[in-house]
């Protein structure tokens, strides 16, 4: 089994990048703001940034990982912004090992509920699933958010 870790370094950043772009789920400005995500907790941490990470390792290489935080406009909710695994990890159910991680870290930072959105395209339907699966609901649908046939899909899970 990998092993988790929370915390992120500067080295991690062309390994994040890489995860990313292998699943050709993201467009380029998604991964560029994850990016941005990273080099913000490399300068000011977590707690500071708002911006806390899950990292998955295998033999001490980084396979997958989650960015999650806050929600600066709640007292009680926190926001899943990614989660993703290395291409040739997946079908292993690290994802749903990261997401147990990220709610239990959460949980005991002091969250109620967690927020995921992800988009409505159906190249996201193994996405949505994952999230059902994992007890999340669908609670609300916002059309053409992302682009033309592209809704955001907002998903939640009372903790």
């Amino acid at each position: 089994m990998p092993e988790i870790s929370f915390e992120i370094y500067p080295a991690d950043r062309p390994v994040l990048e890489k995860i990313l772009a292998s699943s050709g789920y993201f467009y380029d400005f998604e991964i560029e703001v994850a990016l941005s995500l990273a080099d913000e907790t490399f300068t000011q941490g977590q707690e500071k940034s708002g911006y806390y990470w899950v990292r998955l390792l295998e033999e001490g290489k980084v396979i997958g990982f989650a960015n999650f935080g806050p929600n600066p406009s709640s007292v009680h909710s926190w926001d899943l912004y990614w989660i993703a695994i290395q291409e040739e990890h997946r079908k292993k159910h690290y994802g749903s090992v990261i997401l147990k991680e990220v709610e239990e870290r959460v949980r005991t930072l002091g969250a109620k509920i967690l927020w995921i959105e992800t988009s409505g395209r159906p190249l996201y339907e193994p996405t949505r699933h994952f999230y059902t699966r994992n007890g999340y609901e669908l609670e609300a649908t916002l059309r053409e958010f992302y682009g033309p046939g592209d809704p955001k899909l907002v998903y939640r899970k009372e903790l």
